[in-house]
C-alpha cells in the first residue's frame, strides 16, 4: 500500500530537533554497496523507533536521547492529526495507522532496529512489529509501555465519544500535561481533539489474528497507573515466543518522565541482550545452513 502524503506527519530525528526523516543516512565514502545484505545490516547503526501516546507527539520522547547510546539512531513518529499535522486528519484504528506507517518505516530502515511505544503507541508499535515481521523484517526488540495487554483493558468506555469538557478532565487526571497549558483554550482545544481521534484507536482496538512475535518483549509500567498497572500489562508476555522482561516504577500513567534515566537504562540493557540473542541465533543458522 502506498502511504498517503502527510507533509508534517512522519518519522522525526530526536537528535536533530525533530527534523523529518525520509531515508537512511548516507553511507560513508568508500562504502561497498555491493556487499551482501547481512554485511550491510551488521555495519548499519541500530535504530530505535518511538510511537507516542494518545494525544501526544514525537516531542513526548525529547527527554530520552541524553540517556541513550550516542551511536543509536533515534526516530519518533508524529502521527497525522496533531500539532503542525493537525489539519491532515488522524486515524481511527491501529489498522489505518499501521497501513500508513509501515511503508514509511520500510523505506528508512537500513539495519537492526527496535520499536518502543507508550500507551496508544504500544498498540501501534506491536501491530507495526507484527506487520514488518510478516515481511521478513522483524525488529530485534519491542518495548511496550503503559498499555494493558489485548483483552485486559479495565473498562470498555468509548472515550472518543465524550464531550470536550470530559476529555479535558480526563487529560488532567492522567497527568503529564502542565496545568498552565490546560488553562489556555486555544491550546487545549486542538490537544483534546487530537486526543479524541487517538482514543478511537485505543477504544476500538482488536488484536489481529496471527502468530506471536519471535522477538524479545519488554513491558514497562507505572505501579500506580490506573490504565495499565503491572497485572494488566503482564499478559503481553504471551504475544512472543521469545523472552519477555517486566519493569515497573512508582508513578502513574506517565511514570517514564519521573524515572527517565532508569527507564532508558532498562531499555539499553534489554536491547543489548536482544541484539546478542539475535547474533547468536544468526550464527547458529549459518552453521546449520
Amino acid at each position: 500500500m502506498t502511504a498517503p502524503a502527510y507533509p508534517y506527519a512522519g518519522w522525526k530525528d530526536l537528535r536533530g530537533l525533530l527534523a523529518p526523516v525520509t531515508a537512511p543516512p548516507a553511507r560513508p565514502v568508500g562504502d561497498d554497496s555491493s556487499a551482501g545484505t547481512s554485511d550491510r545490516a551488521a555495519e548499519a547503526p541500530f535504530t530505535l523507533l518511538f510511537v507516542h501516546h494518545a494525544g501526544g507527539s514525537a516531542a513526548a520522547f525529547a527527554p530520552l536521547p541524553r540517556h541513550l547510546p550516542t551511536d543509536w539512531r533515534l526516530l519518533a513518529v508524529d502521527l497525522p492529526g496533531r500539532l503542525m499535522a493537525m489539519g491532515e486528519g488522524g486515524f481511527h484504528s491501529t489498522t489505518e495507522a499501521v497501513a500508513w506507517l509501515a511503508p514509511l518505516t520500510r523505506r528508512l530502515l537500513d539495519g537492526p532496529y527496535g520499536v518502543f511505544g507508550h500507551s496508544m503507541g504500544a498498540l501501534v508499535a506491536y501491530e507495526l512489529a507484527r506487520e514488518l515481521s510478516g515481511d521478513g523484517r522483524p525488529p530485534v526488540w519491542v518495548g511496550l509501555s503503559g498499555a494493558p495487554a489485548p483483552g485486559h483493558r479495565p473498562d470498555r468506555a468509548q472515550r472518543h465519544l465524550w464531550s470536550r469538557e470530559r476529555l479535558t478532565r480526563f487529560l488532567r487526571d492522567l497527568g503529564g500535561t502542565p496545568e498552565e497549558v490546560l488553562a489556555v483554550p486555544d491550546i487545549v482545544g486542538p490537544m483534546v481533539e487530537a486526543l479524541r481521534g487517538d482514543l478511537a484507536v485505543v477504544d476500538t482496538y482488536e488484536e489481529r489474528p496471527g502468530p506471536p512475535l519471535e522477538v524479545p518483549l519488554s513491558l514497562f509500567t507505572g505501579a500506580d497507573d490506573p490504565v495499565a498497572h503491572p497485572a494488566l500489562a503482564a499478559p503481553w508476555a504471551d504475544r512472543t515466543t521469545a523472552p519477555a522482561e517486566r519493569h515497573s516504577w512508582p508513578g502513574g500513567h506517565f511514570y517514564l518522565y519521573e524515572h527517565t534515566a532508569a527507564v532508558c537504562g532498562a531499555v539499553v540493557r534489554d536491547i543489548t541482550a536482544a541484539r546478542a540473542r539475535r547474533r547468536t541465533l544468526d550464527s547458529l543458522a549459518v552453521r546449520h545452513s
